[in-house]
């Protein structure tokens, strides 16, 4: 195995783990990989995406699933018998309902994906309440963090001599 893919496959793994571990920021890994070793930073930032993308994936159908679960529906369900109205919960009622509709929470993916605010973590499973599909989920999430990968993989160039 070449020292690329070896380099390529560190790059899908840390991806990966940085999905689930927000203190394991695969933007500085993947930085130092494409300043240190000969990879090349597009084909980096696509592997790092892939690599993050499945683990938020995974985090994705893990919170479908337990949230379509009874038990965690009952305590839902106790919760908000017991809450009392106040005009805040209203307003924050309001704005999840508009969250809900699939074209703003496409929306907000992709942004967190790009820019990562909110966290996509946080994002991650807040969507996975929504009906949004999987295939849109998987590929609003995977452009947005190419776009983003790829961008920080490039910025060693801007300052290493040629």
């Amino acid at each position: 195995m070449s020292v690329d893919a070896v380099s390529l496959a560190g790059v899908a793994a840390i991806g990966f783990a940085s999905a689930f571990q927000p203190f394991t920021p695969v933007e500085v890994y993947l930085v130092g990989v494409v300043a240190t070793t000969n990879a090349a930073p597009v084909p980096a930032g696509l592997v790092a995406a892939l690599g993050q993308t499945a683990g938020k994936l995974v985090i994705f159908l893990a919170t479908r699933g337990l949230l379509r679960g009874t038990w965690l529906q009952r305590i839902v369900d106790r919760q908000r018998g017991a809450a009392r109205r106040s005009a805040f919960r209203d307003r924050m009622a309001a704005l999840v309902a508009l969250l809900d509709r699939p074209r703003y929470a496409a929306a907000l993916l992709f942004a967190s994906a790009v820019g990562g605010i909110p966290p996509l973590l946080a994002t991650t499973v807040y969507v996975a309440r929504t009906p949004m599909p999987v295939s849109l989920f998987s590929a609003f999430c995977l452009s947005g963090r190419t776009i983003r990968f790829v961008v920080v993989a490039l910025a060693p160039a801007l300052v290493l001599p040629a």
